[in-house]
């Protein structure tokens, strides 16, 4: 508080080092987390994230716009390149005043993110929302209309998280990224119906991955959080229709896919691009949950290290893996459920990682096979290319 007090000229550059070491704003899973605070993500998740959507994209360019909606004291800033175009927001005056100090390349923008008009604009959303907070904001200060939240009068009212993934939906570009860190919640809960349905409606879902309940054991709580990956469909992205059925014993199961139309009863669809959805469980994060190293090679890597070759070797496939439809009628990509042939390599402690089906295991789709991970690319630039 003392430094930031300070005229901005009288500001050092061991102030500057000692805020990044040391300052890690109020806690976004606190109650007050909406009102007053911005969560820290331990760094290395932080890091896993921007790594990741850099292979997805096939690498970074200069300029290229990033969405940061709670960014809180910014350790997702410390892993975006410099020569992009950031933005954050941040409730907290304290936390935007530290974020400004600390990342001066970013536009550091102290306001309620709901109240964020840029729509169809960012080419990456990221962050970790605040979970569970009731938003209580006037209709007049929202930029449009929220589906994730209720009208009462004058005011809008909902749950922070599902406030925070609308938002990171209207504001990325079609083609554009989307990684947030959710509450487990997200994949089946009641209350979040809408927003999976609306995730459905508007995105390709591109891989989530369950952390372990000691990622936020530093904060005091072992609350289950996923991360989610999705990216905003194109305008020229169709439909397709499918069901899916299961033959062979229930301990050997195969699941089959099957296209049809809107009219079928039991039916789903997909956007056509849509691959197999990567699915992952960590079991180590890099700490127990009293914080200590379990780091027993001393190389400094978790399994999110591990992981991200999934994500940059242009597959996010793993071999000799059966994919999976998605859980008991949960016809989208949220609820990360182990298969029974990988639960052995949970208990084991290894990072696991499998396919979940959508369109089929190799189906022809309108003349593109549904294994083909540059069908997606080319929806996008077609896209690009018409505008």
């Amino acid at each position: 508080m003392a430094i930031i007090a300070k005229p901005h000229e009288d500001i050092t550059e061991d102030d500057v080092q000692f805020l990044r070491d040391n300052y890690t704003s109020a806690g976004g899973l606190l109650p007050n987390a909406y009102s007053g605070g911005a969560f820290f993500t331990p760094t290395h998740v932080a890091r896993f994230i921007v790594e990741a959507l850099r292979g997805l994209s096939g690498g970074f360019s200069a300029g290229q716009t990033w969405l940061e909606p709670s960014c809180g004291s910014g350790v997702f800033i410390e892993h975006i390149p410099d020569d992009a175009e950031i933005t954050a927001l941040e409730l907290d005056e304290t936390s935007a005043k530290v974020t400004t100090l600390i990342y001066p390349h970013a536009n550091v923008i102290n306001a309620d993110a709901l109240t964020h008009s840029r729509r169809d604009y960012y080419d990456f959303v990221i962050g970790n929302p605040p979970y569970g907070v009731s938003i209580d904001i006037a209709a007049e200060e929202l930029p449009d209309e929220y589906v994730t939240l209720t009208k009462k009068r004058d005011r809008y009212g909902g749950k922070s998280e599902l406030a925070f993934i609308e938002l990171a939906i209207k504001a990325a570009k079609p083609g554009g990224y989307i990684a947030l860190v959710l509450p487990k919640g997200i994949g089946f809960s009641g209350a979040s119906a809408k927003v999976r349905d609306l995730a459905k409606e508007t995105c390709w879902h591109v891989a989530s991955i369950e952390l372990p309940e000691t990622t936020f054991a530093h904060v005091g709580t072992t609350i289950k959080t996923d991360i989610h990956i999705l990216r905003k469909i194109t305008p020229n992205a169709r439909k397709v229709y499918v069901e899916y059925s299961r033959i062979g014993s229930e301990k050997y199961p195969l699941d089959i896919v099957k296209q049809t139309d809107a009219t079928t009863e039991g039916s789903t669809f997909w956007y056509e691009g849509q691959q197999p959805i990567f699915h992952a469980v960590i079991t180590d994060i890099g700490y127990d949950k009293d914080g200590k190293s379990t780091d027993k090679w001393g190389d400094g890597l978790t399994q999110l290290d591990e992981l991200l070759e999934a994500f940059t070797d242009g597959g996010l496939v793993r071999e000799n893996c059966d994919p999976v439809a998605p859980f008991k009628d949960e016809y989208h990509g949220f609820s990360v459920k182990v298969p029974p042939h990988e639960e052995w390599r949970v208990k084991a402690g290894h990072v696991t990682y499998w396919n979940v089906l959508t369109l089929g295991r190799g189906e022809d789709i309108n003349g593109t096979s549904s294994f083909d991970f540059d069908w997606q690319d080319r929806i996008v630039n077609e896209y690009k290319g018409a505008r």
